[in-house]
């Protein structure tokens, strides 16, 4: 038997809808009734999706923020109600909000959990199978919950012994099965992502202990995506009586054999990926398989909420017809599934096209920069007083400021008008910085659309799309650029900005570039070609962009990097090597430039305890990291760095305001960790999703605790 699952499926909706209905009703036009049925509504659109498109399909998967968050509260692990929708939102935004992490080396931002100190849970059914969906559902669909297994390991305080690991993931299996009892007897699409890790084996005792207590209450289908599972947990888990196990599909590597009653589910397209597969070989190495009686079970190889819905507008001939987004891999499985049945030949052969060459030479790296202390002793012409102010880059987004950009884009505004009006908002941000204190100023970045679009539309070789969104966390969406072909730089990307912010104040102004590892991480690359080779191609281009800026006279460089730990390897064996290609990466952005030119990298929402090595081998001057929703302990893991360090005095993603003593109080548990005379002052990130007021309240409020703080050490 052959049937296909889709999963995944964007809760953004086909045009935002998600975004607007959170939005609507954290601003307060939307009551809580109102919101509720919107998202029964956006539910209804997409089970009618999968309807139309696959054999099976999750039911219950719209989130009210993210999974993560439904599974803590559905475990009890924080006492909100069912219903409470107060309670839950302060989780995600509101004083004391969980920190946010990357899932699995994607810009999937996840709210992280904290484990009870002793593993003992309290399940409230009320949250499983419906955080919402209820009227959507007709019960055909599988209910799905995020699995015991990737709580314990991505949680904030994961534990750290067998005997930990043992007694959490026993007490997690008795308040899953309390859950599950609420399932109906339905199979049960159990997402279990972290089985791809580094340590599964070593837990695989305890973890079939819990899927066998778990299988006994409801039929489960384990599903696990991204990478293929380690041989030996692939085959243990094979033993187990599942009505399903999802495996990422690798032509010719051997699949684990199976009892009678278990399908193979298996991820064959791609959920990463915009580009169409190649299915004619797949049919080939699925063949035998189904031809010896195997129940298969076509699926992606990752959740589709990393694809636009769909993508309608005319795309240039580079792309037409071979791009695949959200709703056509549905297409594709349905497809597959036709090859493997004896029909659709014709359709599949022109489904695809082989991908474009690649042009790979890259000239040799640039110099190294001169050491630290040289650069140190060079760098006092900043004239920068002791905890020195400043902000990562951007300004809100105004109204006026996404107005401008449509109007330049539909040709109601020219450029020359566009400019002056840009110019105007950069002559703002510099006179408001300046009116607060700040010492580093910024341009505020008007102009940037999105820290990636920006940069893909001043560089040859990228394509955006007009509504290709895709959801980053809670209400924030970006539209990943399209990588084709190699990166050009096809005009200056921030020199005209930054040299006119300059032109404004005597304090330095950072230039600031989104850094080529990010660039590859949020983009969608070419065909055929790997991460490190787009890397490098575009530092190459970026670093021209640098030097220019520096020859100019500029004298602070900001790289942005905040997908530098997201793409760390989630495999160990593979560090070393992205280690090198980070180091590399960053020499041929900043290499070259003279010790007086001051290089800031900022990172967000990481495990800081990877961090070390990287700011070792990239060894800028500053580094700037999100830190106000974590406990200053973090910063043990980064105690002795040579570069100076700026964790988060206020985080940027709450509305709430951070008055001065409780910025004071962060940035003194800071010292606790770090030099007095390494320490910068400024927010989490950036400015850009908070209204104008808070951001300059929260602004106030952190230079006031940066005076108070030099007033109490004994300098101004």
């Amino acid at each position: 038997m052959i049937r296909t699952l889709g999963y995944g499926l964007p809760r953004l909706g086909p045009r935002r809808e998600y975004k607007g209905l959170l939005e609507g009703f954290w601003g307060g036009s939307l009551s809580p009734q109102a919101f509720l049925q919107g998202l029964e509504e956006l539910e209804g659109l997409r089970l009618t999706a999968y309807r139309q498109g696959v054999d099976l399909y999750p039911t219950g998967e719209l989130s009210l923020y993210d999974p993560m968050l439904d599974l803590a509260v559905a475990l009890g692990l924080y006492p909100v109600a069912p219903g409470d929708l107060e309670g839950y939102y302060a989780l995600a935004r509101g004083k004391g909000a969980l920190p946010l992490r990357k899932w699995f080396g994607t810009n999937y931002h996840y709210l992280v959990p904290r484990l009870p100190e002793r593993p003992h849970y309290r399940p409230q059914p009320g949250w499983f199978p419906y955080p919402v969906g209820r009227e959507a559902d007709s019960g055909e669909g599988l209910p799905t919950l995020m699995g015991p297994y990737t709580l314990v390991r991505l949680a904030q305080n994961p534990p750290t012994s067998p005997r930990e690991v043992k007694a959490h993931l026993q007490a997690l299996g008795e308040a899953y099965a309390e859950l599950l009892r609420g399932a109906w007897g339905r199979p049960v699409l159990l997402q279990e992502p972290a089985l791809i890790l580094d340590g599964a084996e070593e837990d695989l005792p305890h973890l079939l202990e819990v899927y066998r207590l778990l299988g006994a209450q409801a039929p489960l289908v384990l599903l696990t995506y991204y990478l293929p599972l380690r041989p030996r947990v692939a085959e243990a888990l094979a033993g187990l009586p599942l009505r399903g196990l999802g495996l990422v599909f690798e032509p010719g590597a051997p699949l684990p054999r199976v009892p009678a009653g278990t399908a193979l589910v298996l991820g064959v397209v791609e959920g990463l990926s915009v580009w169409r597969t190649d299915l004619l070989p797949l049919r080939g190495a699925l063949g035998p398989l189904v031809e010896a009686g195997q129940e298969v079970w076509l699926a992606p190889k990752a959740p589709l909420h990393h694809l636009p819905w769909g993508v309608a507008e005319p795309l240039p001939p580079e792309l037409a017809g071979r791009l695949a987004f959200a709703g056509e891999r549905l297409r594709e499985l349905a497809l597959l599934k036709g090859l493997l049945l004896g029909e659709a030949q014709g359709e599949a052969q022109a489904w695809y096209t082989p991908p474009s060459p690649w042009d790979r030479g890259l000239p040799p790296p640039p110099p190294p920069r001169p050491p630290r202390e040289v650069r140190r002793q060079a760098q006092r012409e900043l004239s920068l007083p002791p905890f020195p102010t400043t902000t990562i880059g951007s300004f809100p987004q105004t109204k006026e400021l996404r107005s401008l950009r449509k109007r330049l884009h539909t040709g109601d505004l020219d450029q020359a008008a566009y400019w002056e009006k840009i110019q105007e908002a950069i002559r703002e941000n510099i006179r408001l910085q300046e009116e607060l204190g700040l010492d580093v100023l910024v341009h505020g970045e008007p102009e940037r659309s999105d820290m990636v679009e920006f940069f893909a539309e001043r560089l040859e070789g990228f394509y955006t799309t007009a509504k290709g969104f895709v959801l980053s966390y809670g209400s924030r969406v970006w539209r990943p650029p399209i990588l084709f072909a190699p990166p050009r730089r096809r005009e200056p990307l921030v020199l005209r900005e930054t040299l006119f912010a300059q032109s404004l104040t005597p304090k330095p102004v950072k230039a600031i570039l989104t850094g080529p590892i990010t660039l590859a991480a949020w983009s969608y690359l070419p065909q055929g070609v790997g991460f490190g080779e787009a890397v490098l191609a575009l530092a190459e281009a970026l670093g021209e962009e640098v030097r220019e800026v520096a020859a100019h006279g500029l004298r602070v460089v900001q790289v942005d990097e905040p997908a530098l730990l997201e793409k760390l390897p989630l495999r160990a064996e593979d560090h070393a090597g992205y280690l090198a290609l980070v180091g590399e990466a960053f020499s041929r952005v900043v290499g070259g430039l003279g010790p007086g030119v001051q290089v800031h990298l900022h990172l967000c929402y990481s495990d800081y305890a990877a961090l070390r090595p990287f700011l070792e081998t990239m060894d800028p001057d500053v580094v700037s990291l999100e830190g106000a929703r974590q406990e200053g302990e973090f910063l043990e893991a980064l105690a002795g760095v040579t570069c100076e360090l700026g964790p988060g005095a206020f985080d940027v993603h709450s509305p709430l305001e951070a008055p001065v003593e409780e910025i004071l109080a962060r940035l003194q548990t800071y010292l606790r960790h770090l030099p007095a005379e390494g320490l910068w002052v400024n927010p989490d990130c950036g400015l850009k999703t908070r209204r104008p007021e808070e951001a300059l309240t929260n602004l106030r409020n952190m230079v006031r605790a940066a005076q108070r703080l030099r007033e109490r050490w004994g300098s101004s």
